[in-house]
């Protein structure tokens, strides 16, 4: 059988926004033959991935604001344009279907949404992965009719690619467990993020009940799993939730129970463990143009400094910007300057400061809107919340918690036990992948992971190896000609690079 002219593994965002680009390429110069595109995605649901798709709640907001979700102008007009002409559709449906977490956001941003103050708001998510899907079917349907592309859709999960003769075999798993393969003159890994890592978790019992994935089958079910759990649970001091990080999808989950008072009712205490016992900031809106950044100036001054010297004064000057909050134009200062200081350094360092450091500043100033912060808010206001600053060690079988103390290294156990534990801890070392797929490419030595430990090493091309092409947060911590971006779990980062890859593939 004649090879696929491209495989895309993976059918969220990276993959949609890769192919909008590859379809307006083609219709400007169409190729010397149709090309054949196959599409192999593991969940029953194409085009949306998990942030925009049914494994997320329909109240799961944007991270950043819309307006800085759509970073492009000519986009975000678009974005805001279809928004305006569909708002009343959109907002009725969230309505019907958002239950009281709907309501109180509707509530919340009914002033800004209809003064067009987008820098304050924060969409319910649903409603840009509709958007981009619409686009993307509409940019299809046009390739179709013209004859240019022929698409295949595979619901499997791939486990493996091996090349073969100057192209790819690709072996994919079925959900009834069968076996099979096809060949790929160029594969496109889109699988969004690396799957959670493999933490010390039992497994379900009388005494203990365990969600490894928030969005494993979804976020709803897995609510309605802590909720059943909790309800059987006959003493109440014993309804105690454990959750294993203080990441996005910690804030996002306490937001999401927060919406649900029946939930809440049940719950005695929720305790997140995390090695700053810190959630994410709250955003500052600060209309003050002028901001500090006495380490770094002073760094500029002495001169002949090296890229451990420019971190640590960027994290000094990071740590006061976040006192109070995160003000978004006082963090672009510091990290702008700190690009700036970066540039006499070599290639070495700048490799460096993109696998390795630039995640360590990200991580002091994660951040979130006020919509989100709304969750660990009332639930600090009913005294149910504990943000516990330590290193998650174990949890045995009877909910028991043994975690080493941040500040003092000292090894402690948790005085309550837990009947829920929630992991969002986010993606391990890509060597150590719970992914079979990730973890062949590298044991096989078809990749390589480069210094993040987060992404795969890839060239300009965006190749893993010949004909082998990431996009996605997998290209996170890459440093060449054309990406330089030390995390990639950013929608409007993927758009950017789609149209550079698009050209790799149909030059």
């Amino acid at each position: 059988m004649k090879p696929a002219d491209i495989v895309i593994i993976g059918s969220g965002i990276a993959c949609t926004s890769t192919l909008i680009e590859v379809f307006s390429r083609l219709i400007e110069k169409p190729a010397d033959h149709k090309i054949s595109i196959t599409i192999i995605e593991k969940n029953h649901e194409f085009w949306l991935g998990i942030p925009y798709g049914s494994r997320s709640s329909v109240n799961a907001l944007t991270i950043t604001s819309i307006y800085d979700f759509f970073t492009d102008e000519l986009e975000r007009n678009y974005f805001l344009d279809w928004f305006t002409q569909n708002q009343i559709e959109l907002l009725g449906w969230y309505q019907q279907n958002g239950g009281a977490t709907a309501k109180q956001w509707m509530q919340r941003n009914a002033e800004a949404i209809k003064t067009g103050d987008w820098k304050n708001v924060y969409l319910p998510r649903y409603i840009c992965g509709k958007y981009q899907r619409q686009k993307f079917e509409t940019a299809l349907r046009i390739v179709e009719e013209k004859g240019l592309v022929e698409l295949t859709l595979i619901n499997a999960e791939v486990i493996d690619i091996k090349p073969e003769n100057n192209s790819y075999v690709v072996n994919y798993e079925l959900p009834d467990k069968t076996y099979f393969s096809l060949s790929a003159a160029k594969v496109v890994i889109a699988t969004g993020s690396a799957p959670v890592r493999n933490i010390d978790l039992p497994r379900d019992n009388d005494a203990i009940t365990v969600i490894n994935d928030l969005y494993e089958p979804g976020a709803e079910e897995n609510i309605q799993k802590l909720t059943d759990a909790l309800s059987e649970t006959k003493n109440q001091t014993d309804r105690n939730v454990l959750v294993i990080g203080s990441n996005a999808s910690s804030i996002e989950f306490l937001y999401l129970l927060a919406g649900q008072p029946q939930v809440i009712r049940l719950i005695n205490k929720l305790v997140v463990i995390s090695k700053s016992g810190l959630l994410p900031y709250h955003i500052i809106n600060d209309p003050l143009s002028e901001h500090l950044t006495n380490n770094l100036d002073q760094l500029k001054i002495q001169g002949n400094y090296t890229v451990e010297a420019l971190v640590d004064a960027a994290k000094k000057d990071i740590s006061i910007a976040v006192k109070d909050g995160v003000i978004v134009s006082y963090i672009d200062k510091i990290i702008g300057f700190t690009f700036e200081l970066l540039q006499p350094l070599d290639e070495n360092a700048k490799k460096a400061f993109i696998g390795i450091y630039g995640m360590q500043l990200s991580n002091l100033f994660r951040r979130s809107g006020a919509d989100y912060k709304t969750g660990s808010g009332l639930l600090n206001e009913l005294g149910k919340l504990v943000l516990l600053k330590g290193s998650f060690d174990k949890i045995d079988g009877s909910g028991e918690l043994h975690y080493t103390a941040t500040d003092s290294d000292q090894k402690l156990i948790y005085p309550a036990r837990f009947k829920m534990v929630v992991n969002c801890t986010g993606s391990d070392d890509l060597s150590r992948s719970p992914s079979k797929l990730i973890y062949n490419l590298v044991h096989n030595g078809i990749a390589e992971v480069n210094l993040s430990g987060k992404g795969l090493l890839v060239n300009k091309c965006f190749e893993a190896a010949p004909n082998l092409y990431v996009i996605g947060p997998l290209l996170g911590g890459n440093k060449n000609e054309r990406i330089h971006f030390w995390h990639l779990e950013n929608a409007s980062r993927i758009m950017y690079l789609a149209p550079y890859l698009a050209e790799c593939l149909v030059p």
